[in-house]
């Protein structure tokens, strides 16, 4: 490791983004002119064999396997062994740049991460087109494992900020390099190379016309980046699910089998969830933004219809604008509708069905616990589903969930009458995969035993002081107003339950409870809650209203 001092400040100009949870800042290395060219440190990783990892794919996408895209290497170095070091004006900074030749994008893998407080982390490719950070203590958890999301390109770099400060030691162990070969799009001196866009070309963008009804159901759907094993990765497909408590925790629906094959419940820690990975519009222009999360644990999993459901280690941030989607368990079939998923890991995509679901047998499954579909050809395709879209909801034409895709024969090449693709019914994984907990979706969603067969969507929007409507709402009341200890609500009666939920002035969900119908007096105790200014929204059918509200706990 060699070590260098630098004094001399310099601001850079850069283009560079925040994806993965993460606090805003900018990497050390972009105020010092130069530093670059001293710190120079770096590691080649020796690229796999690929022409055997594409036999092996070829071979495992026929009987059905999820999509893999990467391959997991071993590395397994101190990262402040192998870093150079420079002492810079307020603190300490390492440096050290990991590189795999041809690879179309590079991921870290860590089984010994601890950042102390103060100490900030990024990880960037070199043309700082791409910048992720800074990850700090925030991103600590007891397993001391850390992923990262995609870095495009073979060469990625990892720097490290310490603080004068700051005296307690971090941990960051590179333990194994995920390396994308396919799926991905690498840019070259501004010439583009790999797939991104690698659908199939009769795929249909969800922001075509065809998701016009779908638009806060398509914000529900995450891509999965799927850590199976010591060696591989994959793409599997998700939707946030809301729950009869109606209180925005982070439950996502998939399909089982995009976890079979998964060898340690601590590989969970390393998944990753891409949300907004769709183009703006209905053409692909260049490959969009997104946000994502690391890490989630297995709530229930049915192996009967095709199911699992996670719950993600992190709260899902109000500026990510997802949606928590709404379900039905009836046994009714659904007349018409779509799915929405990601193809090869490809941005979101949607097929259309305007034919009655038919109850159907999926080789390896229960009979008769799937729902076959029948894609059609819409104004701008033929949507259908690939590997990578294994586990996406399918919904009925009021947007509830009625299924997780498992598969099928549907592809662009296919005839139209094979266009043809299987859903676990959300109906069968409800409560018949099993008889505990860990083998349905009925305890995790309806954990106030409600009986309810339906449920709707729920989002998480951004509140501000500034989003308040101008004019005064008359269906609701709140005093005191300041309030110290108790918050007392007057309603004026709503015939259905609504969902009170107050938020910060930086739009963060602090409390959220449900008020039955018909009742037109309920209380909340505020003890808890800062002095300051907050924001109650209301939720009542298709009702929404805010009032202000103001805590006064000194």
């Amino acid at each position: 490791m060699k070590k260098f001092y630098i004094l001399v400040i310099t601001l850079l100009m850069c283009n560079f983004s925040f994806a993965q949870l993460s606090i805003e800042g900018t990497p050390k290395s972009f105020l010092y002119k130069d530093l670059a060219v001293l710190l120079t440190a770096s590691i080649e990783v020796e690229q796999p064999d690929l022409d055997t990892i594409i036999k092996q794919d070829n071979s495992d996408e026929s009987m059905n396997k999820i999509r893999r895209f990467g391959v997991i290497i071993p590395v397994k170095v101190d990262f402040f062994e192998k870093a150079d070091m420079a002492e810079v004006e307020d603190g300490r900074l390492w440096i050290l740049k990991l590189s795999s030749s041809r690879a179309q994008a590079l991921s870290l893998y860590s089984s010994n991460f601890y950042l102390p407080k103060g100490g900030e982390l990024y990880i960037y490719n070199p043309d700082h087109s791409q910048v992720i950070g800074a990850f700090t203590s925030i991103n600590n958890i007891e397993l001391k494992t850390f992923a990262t999301e995609l870095i495009y390109g073979d060469e990625m770099i990892i720097e490290y900020f310490q603080p004068n400060s700051i005296t307690e030691q971090a941990s960051i162990e590179i333990t194994e390099l995920g390396y994308a070969y396919r799926d991905c799009q690498i840019k070259i001196n501004d010439i583009k190379f790999g797939e991104y866009g690698s659908s199939g070309s009769c795929n249909v963008n969800a922001n075509c016309s065809e998701g016009n009804n779908y638009r806060q159901a398509q914000r529900g759907v995450a891509r999965i980046q799927i850590r199976m094993n010591e060696t591989s990765t994959g793409w599997c497909t998700g939707s946030l699910v809301n729950n009869t408590n109606r209180d925005l925790l982070p439950y996502l629906l998939s399909a089982h089998h995009c976890v079979e094959n998964v060898q340690s419940a601590v590989y969970y820690s390393q998944f990753i969830f891409y949300f907004n990975y769709q183009t703006s519009g209905c053409t692909n222009v260049s490959e969009p933004g997104y946000r994502t999360l690391t890490g989630t644990i297995v709530k229930a999993k049915g192996t009967k219809s095709d199911f699992v459901l996670f719950q993600l280690n992190n709260a899902i941030p109000s500026y990510f604008n997802a949606y928590w989607n709404g379900w039905t368990r009836t046994l009714s079939a659904s007349t018409s509708g779509v799915g929405i998923h990601h193809p090869q890991g490809d941005v979101k995509k949607i097929s259309t069905y305007n034919s009655t679901l038919t109850t159907a047998s999926y080789p390896g499954y229960t009979a008769n616990v799937h729902w076959k579909v029948q894609w059609v050809k819409t104004a701008n395709g033929f949507g259908i589903t690939e590997g990578g879209s294994s586990g996406s909801p399918l919904f009925n034409s009021s947007s509830k969930i009625v299924g997780t895709l498992t598969g099928g024969s549907s592809s662009c090449f296919a005839p139209v009458a094979s266009k043809l693709d299987y859903y676990g019914k959300f109906s069968y994984a409800w409560n018949q995969n099993g008889t505990t907990a860990n083998t349905q979706l009925k305890p995790w969603l309806d954990p106030r035993n409600t009986g309810v067969m339906e449920l709707n969507g729920d989002d998480n929007i951004t509140v501000s002081l500034e989003d308040v409507l101008k004019e005064e709402e008359t269906l609701s009341m709140i005093f005191p107003n300041p309030a110290n200890n108790i918050i007392n609500i007057t309603l004026s009666a709503q015939k259905t339950e609504t969902k009170v939920t107050i938020y910060d002035h930086l739009g963060k969900i602090i409390l959220s409870e449900i008020i039955p119908a018909n009742k037109t007096n309920h209380s909340i105790s505020s003890q808890n809650l800062s002095s300051g200014h907050y924001i109650i929204r209301y939720n009542s059918g298709e009702k929404t209203w805010i009032n202000k509200l103001v805590i006064n706990n000194d």
